[in-house]
């Protein structure tokens, strides 16, 4: 009875503690005990490799560094061949007249054209053109005159159709 009581009074103290299930802590994986050896004997035989390795890893043959400074010595003091690239004058000369001639034909074909610049002139004469009347060119190019009708028009009225008609920098432009 005194024992239910204990167990009875740790619950109510410790609640949380208390809805842990009950189970067994010191599990082992499965087949634990039927792959320990096995594992036992891997685990050895590596150790073995390492031992092993580590003695005899780096171990050379006798005499090896003073006969391999010997056949290096033998194999540098063997004679050279040497090639000359320009063996004649005239391979000379006629490298270099290939340079000058490529050279020559980049410039004469890449130089820059000089810009064209713009004849207001012309622009704005051949727009008066397109404001002529068809007729009256062809009664010009016939040789007969239409007859010409005075045409009265106020000062207002000029400076109206020249503003409307005629930009400022055609105004400006000397002729």
């Amino acid at each position: 009875m005194g024992k239910n009581l204990e167990n009875e009074e740790w619950r109510e103290e410790a609640p949380t503690l208390s809805g842990v299930p009950v189970r067994d802590v010191f599990s082992v994986p499965k087949n634990y005990f039927e792959e320990l050896s096995a594992s036992i004997e891997a685990k050895k035989s590596v150790d073995n490799l390492r031992n092993m390795a580590a003695e005899e890893a780096f171990s050379v043959p006798t005499d090896y560094f003073e006969k391999m400074r010997a056949d290096i010595v033998a194999k540098t003091k063997s004679p050279s061949k040497v090639l000359k690239i320009w063996r004649s004058n005239v391979l000379k000369y006629a490298s270099a007249a290939c340079f000058v001639l490529v050279a020559g034909l980049g410039v004469y074909f890449y130089q820059e054209q000089p810009s064209q610049s713009v004849n207001y002139v012309e622009i704005a004469n051949e727009q008066m053109l397109f404001d002529i009347d068809e007729d009256v060119i062809i009664d010009h190019i016939q040789g007969t005159e239409a007859a010409i009708t005075p045409v009265s028009a106020d000062q207002s009225d000029l400076e109206s159709y020249i503003l409307t008609n005629f930009s400022t920098t055609e105004l400006t432009a000397e002729y």
